[in-house]
């Protein structure tokens, strides 16, 4: 009977780390999001992954036709004693109405990490700026 409990423990145990793994969870902090998107902002994407000893954070933003340039800013955070703090950050300026950012940091992988990511699209000197998180 104990034995019967362990096994059931442990597979238990393994599907719920299986689906935390796989899971990449986008948390918008700007509640009207989808009517500001369509001033100038199109689509965004963003993605954190976690490998055995890095982890590795990706964006993307595309503008509407009228965009000139947008704006990408990852910042990889970790989470310590119920505070996210910011371990590593990466922006890049596109020229164009699309730009993507892709980039790894070593990491402990035992530790709680988010990705925020905050996504401008500029029009002359309008901006929009949507900042959105995603947890893996």
């Amino acid at each position: 009977m104990k034995m019967k409990k362990l096994c059931v423990s442990a597979a238990i145990v393994l599907v719920f780390l299986t689906v935390l793994s796989t899971a990449a969870l986008a948390v918008n902090t700007n509640q009207n999001e989808e009517s500001e998107r369509t001033t100038y902002i199109s689509q965004t994407e963003g993605t954190i992954e976690h490998g055995a000893l890095s982890t590795t954070v990706y964006g993307k933003i595309t503008g509407n036709s009228s965009v000139t340039s947008v704006k990408i800013k990852l910042e990889l955070q970790k989470l310590t004693d119920g505070t996210y703090s910011t371990v590593e950050t990466w922006e890049q300026v596109f020229t164009g109405r699309t730009g993507s950012l892709e980039k790894s940091k070593l990491t402990n992988p035992f530790g709680d990490y988010r990705l925020k990511a905050v996504f401008t699209a500029y029009v002359n000197s309008s901006s929009e700026t949507i900042t959105l998180y995603y947890y893996g």
